[in-house]
């Protein structure tokens, strides 16, 4: 009954007038300008065409560090070498020259390079080199007609998994049943249920309406007398980042499939349309970058007004640290929201371990996947 409730509700924001967040329509190609040089002892023409290959490489390596966190990319340079880079020119669109000259029998070229995403973020998902996100999926039907809920939701399930992400438990969904919060997704704010999956772990939500029904046309009669139910199936669903509430893309699937009864015909068209959502939504969530910042609370307790300006300082000479903003101070209580590259347990090590809050007695109490709690003075 909570899981029925909750996902009706988180869906009444595309619904029921709620105005969420601007969609941030993710790129399809990056625009990369290097330098690529190559022997004259080649000859001018190859010299160039070189020249120009080894640029065109530079450029692929350079967009793909946006997707695979460096670590990663040195550990497996040899296999991205072998499948990607070697390959370079299959993931430029196009490209331009610049500028080009020879000096000391160098033929150097300087070439701006478009490199086309999709077919680059594919790839380093089959090697299992993309950031292993965590995405919850959320379907319910619209309410018109009955709908294969469980059909479409384990099939994008199964395909977030195929593309190398994990796929949230399901479990952490109980944390939303609190009146406060349950109260403000029945008025349509599906953002009242983003801090409570940021704090169970999710990265990424993905939030969606499913609608079976009928073909206008009705049943239609086969070979042998034999009638097959033509069935619509559709899904509207939208991508959304759980620690900022950006929306990455939204869209519409609909197929149509036919079957001997309306439960098998609403099963093959709802799991069509999921595959079809699927295809879109994991290749959506592929291009997010991989040192995407994340959005921390920490909330430090102890602190009177005069130490508190000290120690927001101090937090500013931490590693990693994009932002600081700080929300709350009351009762010797500070509140801050962070702006990380990295999550909150890697936040939580780079605090302790820093030795600008060593003279504030700087101890942290416990560590979420959103919020950092700590004791300081």
């Amino acid at each position: 009954m909570l899981k029925r409730l909750l996902l009706a509700c988180c869906l009444l924001s595309g619904l029921n007038g709620f105005i969420p967040p601007a969609v941030n329509a993710q790129t399809t190609a990056q625009t990369v300008i290097t330098t690529g040089e190559s022997s004259l002892e080649l000859g001018q023409m190859r010299a160039r065409e070189a020249a120009i290959n080894q640029a065109n490489r530079l450029a692929v390596e350079q967009a793909m560090g946006v997707y695979v966190i460096s670590e990663t990319l040195v550990e497996n340079m040899a296999v991205v070498s072998d499948t990607i880079l070697t390959k370079a020119s299959g993931y430029v669109s196009g490209y331009k020259v610049l500028s080009e000259s020879t000096k000391d029998g160098i033929y150097q070229v300087k070439v701006e390079s478009t490199v086309s995403l999709e077919p680059l973020v594919d790839q380093l998902a089959k090697l299992g080199l993309l950031r292993d996100w965590n995405v919850a999926v959320l379907l319910v039907s619209n309410g018109e007609a009955r709908a294969s809920n469980e059909a479409a939701q384990s099939r994008l399930n199964q395909m977030i998994i195929e593309k190398g992400f994990r796929v949230a438990d399901q479990n952490a969904l109980v944390q939303l049943n609190k009146p406060a919060i349950m109260q403000q997704i029945q008025q349509g704010n599906y953002l009242a249920a983003l801090p409570i999956l940021r704090d169970q772990g999710v990265d990424v939500l993905v939030v969606g309406t499913t609608l079976t029904r009928p073909t206008a046309d009705g049943p239609i009669e086969t070979y042998g007398g034999l009638k097959t139910i033509m069935t619509q199936g559709r899904i509207d669903a939208r991508v959304i980042r759980v620690d900022t509430g950006e929306i990455l893309a939204a869209k519409s699937f609909q197929t149509i499939a036919g079957g001997s009864g309306q439960d098998m015909a609403e099963a093959k068209a709802i799991e069509q349309a999921a595959t079809k959502a699927g295809q879109f939504f994991t290749l959506e969530i592929a291009k997010l970058p991989a040192a995407t910042s994340q959005h921390v609370q920490l909330v430090i307790r102890g602190l009177i007004f005069n130490r508190e300006r000290a120690l927001r300082s101090a937090l500013e000479k931490v590693p990693g640290i994009k932002k600081i903003e700080r929300k709350i101070f009351r009762n010797k209580i500070a509140q801050y929201e962070i702006e990380f590259a990295g999550k909150a347990d890697h936040l939580a090590e780079a605090l302790a371990n820093h030795a600008s809050l060593k003279p504030f007695r700087f101890e942290i109490q416990s560590v979420s996947s959103g919020q950092i709690e700590a004791q300081a003075q």
